[in-house]
């Protein structure tokens, strides 16, 4: 009777532990082949938290609750979460109305109005391409500090620089000054900045280049306006633009990009947006 009685209860144990441990958070459907924890699959998949998803010549749609929605354009490969997918290779294009997140490369990226829908993609370089088809969508770092916020028809170049300060700032544009605070809107970009510092008055109406650190901790993403703690303000923006491009910034002139927190943030050429048109081949996914 104990033995019985033993045996019941490792059962009901493993019976709660399987259903714990394997409990599907959604759906995966292509036209052709994709594969799933490296298994081949063919049309349909369930997807469990940490599932691996890779397309090949065929696009998937991933399916979640809460109205998540993902397609994985051609030759991506992401990791499935519950609440965000870490993408690895390629090119998705995420449409959520919760606090999913889509990360790449250390940002990420955050719907911050309802039924968003964006487009993230990683490119050579370490950098991270993300357009806004519709609402708009916060880009953090991994420490949740925001660097942009990307609206509605937008399109903005995250290039990843490794060696620099996680905090650091540089950019130009007009310091504007509301209720006693004063802000910088940086060209380009078009993201405003709060200023910190020292006779930031005499600088107000002018387009200058602002140096200085972002406060960590002070902004989230889709949270208020992020604050820079100025260390130098330079009017001669001419010359420091052709520093800037002369010094390696990847063509991205001072004028047309900022540096912050690591990484260099301009308007994007074109993103792919390969998630649109669907591939009707039905080619292999390949490893």
């Amino acid at each position: 009777m104990l033995k019985k009685l033993v045996t019941v209860i490792v059962l009901a144990c493993m019976v709660s532990y399987v259903s714990a441990g394997t409990a599907s958070i959604g759906t995966a459907s292509a036209r052709g082949d994709l594969r799933v924890d490296n298994y081949l699959v063919r049309g349909n998949a369930t997807l469990f938290d940490g599932s691996v998803v890779e397309t090949g010549q065929a696009t998937a749609d991933l399916r979640l609750g809460k109205g998540t929605e993902i397609t994985m354009a051609t030759s991506s490969r992401g990791t499935l979460y519950r609440n965000r997918l870490v993408l690895q290779q390629g090119e998705s294009q995420l449409a959520a109305g919760s606090s999913f997140k889509l990360e790449a490369s250390g940002l990420r990226v955050t719907p911050i109005q309802a039924n968003s829908r964006g487009v993230v993609a990683l490119r050579p370089g370490n950098t991270v391409e993300v357009a806004v088809l519709n609402g708009s969508f916060g880009v953090a770092n991994a420490q949740g500090i925001l660097l942009a916020s990307v609206r509605h028809g937008q399109a903005l170049s995250f290039a990843m620089k490794g060696g620099t300060s996680s905090t650091s700032f540089s950019g130009i544009g007009v310091v504007s000054s509301e209720n006693g605070h004063f802000y910088i809107s940086t060209e380009g970009v078009g993201e405003k900045y709060e200023l910190t510092g020292k006779n930031l008055k005499k600088y107000v109406g002018k387009k200058v280049l602002i140096s200085g650190t972002v406060q960590a901790g002070v902004q989230q993403a889709g949270g208020s306006t992020p604050v820079v703690s100025v260390n130098s303000v330079n009017i001669n923006c001419t010359d420091l633009q052709r520093g800037n491009n002369e010094s390696g910034t990847n063509g991205l002139g001072a004028k047309k990009s900022l540096f912050i927190l690591g990484a260099i943030l301009a308007p994007a050429a074109g993103i792919g947006l390969a998630v649109n048109s669907a591939n009707q081949s039905s080619t292999p996914a390949s490893r």
